[in-house]
């Protein structure tokens, strides 16, 4: 019987012909070849194309403006100042923050039109590899814009006084509502309290307060104009037991459904306080794989042992990197995150380009419009060479660097 054999692994030779079994100077031919053309199904770009804005070139740049509320003071009648009509009182300078397309990218590739086509049985299953291979141009360029966004989102929490609001789900004390149950009972009580804190939470922005954006300014907002996004841990948790009538109020139970994100993407920003011991970077700059999951948060080649591994933004690196550091030492590559070197006892990749993944965080609440992500130019083109008949293709695109809006919510809502 035939076996599927590793043969087809990397670059190594397939033994693509049988000997036949009578006579061994003839050998079987292969009947078909397949193509895997469905590889890609989905890449939770939905928040990236939400927060998309048009731009054009290099240095492009979009302006917000925002102010205050006004300062009211008695009137009185007779007030010799009330007399003044030339009087100044100038509004306050309004804050003002910018996005700015600052970051292009490129993904290449050679393909032959002619040599390659040894290799296959017919044109037809040859021109469908060619075409799946450039197809992969456009699919690296989503895969990159959403785990960019994703991750983003997914660790950024607002400096506003109330942009993390957090969730009393202990039960350590004889006083806490979740001591001493566990199971579905316990699930159900924290999907209570989860929707009851939302449901408060709800109320409070639409009332005209201070807490919620960075600036400070007295803002209101309409519950239409936010957005969730939910750690799909949580909702799913949520949704294992029967919705508790809380949740139907301020139409908290309608957001279940907005945008949910795998747990992996939800973190925050690895610091020294992370290093040491009992913590997830050991004193030698290994990383214990007990105290949490460090995931990539750019997209970076590195070099272990001299193979080459690549991470998207979100992998975890425990498989391809074996140390971390809070700087560089002399003689341990460049500080360019897209040419490091990473040796198998080696401190070469940095704090900043890592974060550790929390289980903490229930989901986001932000508004609508709070994370502009502008877009450039995409070109795709390339380059015949007439001499080897092969030709390069070449995507490129730009794009500016993920931020929120000050003026608008940004909540992180989590686990206290």
């Amino acid at each position: 019987m035939a076996v599927t054999g590793n043969f087809n692994y990397g670059n190594a030779r397939s033994p693509l012909l049988n000997p036949n079994h009578i006579l061994g100077s003839v050998f079987n031919m292969i009947i078909s070849q397949t193509v895997y053309t469905d590889n890609i199904k989905g890449t939770y770009h939905e928040l990236v194309d939400k927060f998309r804005l048009d731009g054009s070139l290099y240095g492009d740049t979009k302006l917000w403006y925002a102010s205050d509320i006004l300062e009211s003071e008695d009137w009185i009648q007779d007030d010799a100042g009330e007399l003044n009509v030339l009087a100044i009182k100038r509004p306050d300078s309004p804050k003002c923050q910018y996005v700015q397309i600052d970051q292009f990218r490129k993904v290449w590739i050679t393909v032959d039109s002619y040599r390659s086509k040894a290799a296959w049985s017919n044109a037809g299953v040859f021109q469908q590899f060619t075409s799946q291979t450039l197809a992969w141009l456009e699919d690296t360029r989503k895969v990159y814009e959403s785990r960019l966004i994703n991750c983003y989102i997914g660790k950024t929490k607002s400096a506003a006084d109330r942009g993390v609001i957090k969730v009393n789900l202990d039960d350590t004390t004889n006083g806490d509502p979740l001591y001493g149950i566990t199971g579905e009972e316990k699930n159900r009580m924290e999907a209570s309290l989860i929707g009851q804190a939302l449901a408060d939470l709800m109320v409070d922005l639409k009332d005209t307060t201070r807490d919620f954006n960075d600036y400070g300014f007295m803002r209101s907002y309409a519950l239409e104009d936010l957005m969730f996004v939910w750690n799909a841990a949580w909702v799913n948790k949520i949704r294992k037991v029967d919705l508790p009538s809380l949740f139907h109020q301020q139409g908290v139970v309608d957001n279940l459904d907005e945008y949910t994100l795998p747990a992996r993407y939800f973190g925050r920003p690895v610091t020294s306080s992370d290093a040491g011991s009992g913590k997830v970077i050991k004193t030698d700059g290994t990383i214990d794989t007990t105290k949490g999951t460090l995931r990539s948060d750019v997209e970076i080649t590195v070099t272990v042992n001299s193979h080459d591994y690549h991470l998207f933004p979100g992998d975890d690196i425990v498989a391809t990197i074996t140390s971390i550091g809070n700087k560089r030492t002399a003689g341990q590559g460049t500080t360019d995150a897209a040419a490091v070197t990473v040796g198998a006892s080696s401190t070469d990749f940095l704090y900043s380009q890592v974060y550790l993944e929390e289980s903490t965080c229930i989901c986001k609440i932000m508004h609508k419009q709070a994370v502009p992500f502008m877009s450039a130019f995409s070109i795709q083109t390339s380059f015949w060479n007439a001499r080897n008949l092969s030709e390069n293709q070449y995507l490129i695109w730009g794009f500016s660097t993920p931020c929120y809006l000050y003026n608008r919510p940004f909540l992180t809502i989590e686990k206290k």
